[in-house]
């Protein structure tokens, strides 16, 4: 890896919040010790039930954490970005990966074998209370998708969904809150669990009986409403 290379995954790698205490030394070493690989829009990295011996850094692009059943219907539990990692489960309990991780456009990722991987956070055991504070969080939010698919209908879960985006992805403007490369319908209806006809429908209403949301391309405004943001 030449100089200007690893000048760039260092900070691509500083952006990731498990290793916000590492000095540049440590970079450094982290850098050389891993390796970058980059993967085409719609391919499987992470296989359900495959066996799990990397752990995966997201340098650029997007990639999704799905479910997928025999009639190849897809959920998708969350879209992991730059800054975001996956992979750790398998690592941690040797047991097969509990989802599939799908590129949702061009992705590059930084590799860690489980030997490298459990080097790390033996040198540094902050490093793996991080990961299970974020495992911990990723498990709640785990169980309120579960609540909504029981309590809530397709329209409430769309809803939620997209007051989950705004608030993981989204900008405020003087429009309202701009989500950049927004979900297809197709890909909408996948994380909420409901067909693509009835995402088209709930997005008919939010757009033109309350005003709510807005298309330009595939970005997505969702706008204020009664002095209060998202939805």
């Amino acid at each position: 890896m030449n100089e200007t290379k690893e000048i760039q995954l260092n900070t691509h790698l500083k952006s990731v919040s498990l290793f916000g205490n590492l000095s540049d030394r440590q970079f450094g070493i982290l850098s050389k010790a891993g390796t970058i690989k980059k993967f085409e829009k719609g391919f499987l990295i992470v296989h359900q039930h495959g066996h799990g011996d990397t752990f995966y850094i997201v340098v650029s692009g997007r990639v999704k954490v799905t479910l997928l059943n025999e009639d190849g219907k897809e959920i998708v539990l969350s879209v992991l970005k730059e800054g975001d990692f996956f992979g750790e489960l398998s690592l941690l309990d040797n047991e097969p990966r509990s989802a599939s991780v799908i590129t949702m456009e061009d992705v590059t990722l930084f590799l860690l074998t489980r030997t490298q991987f459990y080097q790390l956070i033996a040198a540094r055991p902050d490093i793996l209370r991080k990961l299970l504070k974020v495992i911990c969080s990723r498990l709640r939010d785990a169980d309120e998708k579960i609540g909504s698919l029981a309590f809530l209908d397709v329209y409430g879960r769309t809803i939620r969904i997209l007051q989950q985006m705004a608030h993981d992805q989204g900008r405020k403007t003087k429009n309202g809150i701009e989500i950049l490369n927004a979900p297809t319908h197709q890909e909408l209806s996948n994380m909420v669990g409901a067909s693509r006809e009835a995402i088209t429908r709930i997005i008919k209403i939010l757009k033109e009986n309350r005003n709510l949301v807005s298309y330009k391309g595939r970005r997505l405004i969702l706008r204020e409403y009664s002095g209060k943001s998202l939805l």
